[in-house]
């Protein structure tokens, strides 16, 4: 754990927000009292003996009450102290924060002895006086609180002066942050750019590792920060929102299931090996298209599969021969876990003469060209189709919907399982327009509908998310 502390009007909540703007979680201790002041009996007990029922309400406890009796006598304060200490270390210590800020406790030996690092947040005297009293707080109440603080000596603390210049003291704690992000990860990186729907925010942070090393590496920094990531292929099956990825996007392109669909069946084709080239023109990965099982013209890419090798969070490398992918209808046992990460594939490819291959390849891209509205930014399909027999395209189109708009974000005139980026459109508007569809299908139809398209949330749980 990393602990922010300092002493009252230091600046410590500033801090905390740089860190968690940065993309990092933080904890705050003296939310967390109060909540254990409201919710543990023992505590709330025990508090009712020695300061008295008045120190107790149904929120927790009297905060002006005891704010007065501790700030005025200090040997209060060391009882509440003595009190509260033991039952916030053990709560911290089971929720296990990667960074805390820790106002309440700092001067609890106890406490710092578990931490990895203490960040110190430092002021002068006169500001800390000015920032208390521009809290509305009474000048006696400031000086009652600074008078039962004292200044203190941590060894090997990272002091960061707050005096009132804020470009200065950001600057201090982004340079402490950097020393524990890998250098092969870039901050703050828009994923407009990384996606076919060219629809997004930025990512907090964003890697393109270059070998196993590198992903293992990424991988053991999002378990010790809490971090939650997500591993991008080509970008062509996912909405980012609005607000980005609050997490690590992972970019597999110097994997070979970070290489394009296009790639591997022009390399077959060349060699005149079939089975995958009705999928031409799919604008994925190699290992995006085998995490989603992609398929078109009655070929999916489960058809000649041999093997996939993966690795997991805990960077265990894993090959899984075709059965034990599990593949169905646009899906696999990667998407179905979520945690593998797909690297490479062994593929068993048809024998065919390269002109029926080619000619094949020629027809589905002028097939696509002619139905797909390929001129404007699109994520492909939409939804999956709810049977071998029923459309999606074909229900969305029944509902009189083609063209229908929110925003910059439009049902494609040319095929109704599209929706396009006219130009502005943002993730809310795909999103509504999505709502809409599945509402009138439902309604029309008594059809659900079910997306395709993967979602990463904005602020998503540590860990890895949904992957493509």
């Amino acid at each position: 754990m990393f602990a922010i502390i300092g002493l009252i009007g230091s600046g410590k909540s500033f801090v905390s927000s740089i860190i968690r703007e940065a993309g990092f979680e933080v904890l705050d201790a003296d939310a967390l009292a109060h909540e254990l002041y409201k919710e543990n009996a023992e505590l709330r007990k025990k508090i009712a003996q020695e300061f008295s029922d008045e120190a107790i309400t149904e929120n927790g406890i009297n905060r002006s009450y005891v704010s007065k009796l501790v700030f005025s006598e200090p040997e209060k304060l060391s009882l509440l102290e003595s009190i509260v200490y033991p039952v916030l270390l053990s709560e911290i210590e089971r929720i296990n924060p990667v960074f805390v800020e820790a106002a309440v406790l700092y001067k609890c030996p106890e406490f710092a002895k578990k931490m990895k690092e203490i960040w110190v947040v430092e002021a002068s005297e006169d500001l800390r006086k000015e920032r208390l009293l521009e809290r509305g707080l009474a000048r006696s109440d400031v000086e009652n609180r600074m008078r039962v603080q004292e200044a203190w000596s941590i060894n090997k603390a990272e002091r960061i002066i707050n005096n009132g210049t804020k470009k200065k003291c950001e600057d201090k704690v982004l340079k402490l942050l950097e020393k524990h992000i890998p250098n092969s990860i870039q901050r703050n990186v828009s994923l407009k750019r990384y996606t076919t729907f060219k629809i997004g925010g930025n990512a907090k942070f964003f890697a393109e590792p270059n070998d196993i090393e590198e992903i293992k590496t990424l991988f053991a920094w999002c378990k010790e920060f809490k971090i939650p990531y997500f591993i991008l292929g080509k970008g062509s099956n996912v909405l980012f929102d609005d607000e980005g990825y609050r997490g690590l996007v992972i970019k597999l392109s110097k994997f070979d299931a970070g290489k394009s669909l296009h790639s591997l069946i022009q390399t077959a084709a060349n060699q005149g090996l079939g089975g995958l080239e009705k999928l031409e023109g799919i604008p994925g990965t190699i290992g995006g298209a085998i995490f989603m099982n992609a398929g078109a013209h009655g070929q999916q890419i489960a058809d000649c599969i041999k093997s996939v090798t993966s690795i997991t969070a805990n960077g265990e490398i894993k090959t899984r021969t075709k059965e034990e992918c599990e593949f169905s209808y646009r899906s696999s046992i990667f998407k179905k876990l979520s945690t593998p990460t797909i690297l490479s594939a062994e593929f068993n490819f048809t024998p065919m003469p390269k002109e029926t291959i080619n000619k094949n390849r020629k027809e589905v891209l002028a097939w696509r060209k002619s139905k797909q509205p390929l001129q404007y930014p699109n994520a492909g399909s939409i939804f999956k189709n709810p049977a071998d027999n029923l459309s999606a395209g074909a229900l969305i189109e029944s509902c009189n919907l083609k063209g229908f708009s929110i925003g910059d974000a439009q049902i494609s005139e040319l095929h109704a399982n599209f929706i396009v980026n006219k130009g502005g459109a943002t993730a809310k508007d795909v999103k509504a327009l999505i709502e809409k569809i599945v509402q009138s299908v439902k309604e029309t139809h008594g059809v659900e509908l079910e997306a395709e398209i993967i979602y990463p949330p904005s602020s998503p749980a540590p860990g890895p998310s949904s992957k493509i």
